[in-house]
């Protein structure tokens, strides 16, 4: 990615966050980068350290990348009552039933909810 053609299009709570984002935006067609993480403590500041990293992505993808991101967070954002049981799911890949607690089918990696 060349710096003038690259836009941020989100930023992270967490280091898995954002990578997590990335893989759903390149698995969607779209190239996408994360930038920042754990800073190194070369900066001066505590080994370990997390930054808020920021996924970026081409300007010509701008606007689909956005449209994917905001859509996860619209499924994902939602308000929930802790006491509240979800219910066990089928994998729509492997058929394989998988605890409430997983977003992620244990056999086949297939996430609970699509992109």
């Amino acid at each position: 990615m060349h710096n003038d053609d690259i836009v941020e299009i989100y930023i992270a709570a967490d280091a898995p966050e954002a990578h997590f984002l990335r893989n759903m935006l390149v698995d969607a067609g779209i190239d996408a980068q994360v930038l920042g993480g754990t800073v190194s403590c070369s900066l001066g500041l505590p080994a370990g350290l997390e930054a808020a990293p920021s996924v970026l992505v081409h300007k010509a993808d701008e606007a689909r990348a956005r449209e994917i991101l905001t859509n996860w967070e619209k499924q994902h954002r939602l308000p929930h009552r802790e006491n509240e049981p979800r219910p066990a799911w089928k994998c729509p890949t492997c058929n394989e039933l998988v605890d409430e607690e997983y977003e992620l089918c244990w056999n086949c990696q297939t996430p609970r909810v699509p992109y």
